[in-house]
């Protein structure tokens, strides 16, 4: 006796995982606006912010991939499909439902 199992999986991401994908976007544009302020700055500016702000973009990006994958949620839908007993001959594949 042989039997069809179908799986269909489907992937949606939770509030974290959300909050990840959007971190993981925002994170190098935010990382790229302080570096580019850091090299357009005139020598006689703070660039501390800056700074900061680069590491801060460098950082979200990272831990946004921690959440998108963290954030994940599975639904799962299993089908068993029986075999028709009809075939009985040696060598015959069953017919499926």
């Amino acid at each position: 006796m042989v039997t069809r199992v179908e799986i269909k999986s489907q992937q949606q991401f939770n509030g974290a995982g959300n909050v990840g994908a959007l971190m993981f976007l925002a994170g190098p544009l935010l990382s790229a606006y302080g570096y580019y302020r850091v090299l357009s700055a005139d020598s006689y500016v703070d660039t501390t912010g800056f700074w900061i702000l680069f590491w801060l973009g460098a950082m979200a990006a990272q831990v946004g991939i921690v959440f998108m994958l963290v954030g994940r949620k599975y639904d799962h839908q299993v089908t068993v499909h029986p075999a028709n007993q009809a075939s009985s001959k040696l060598g015959e594949r069953p017919e499926w439902n």
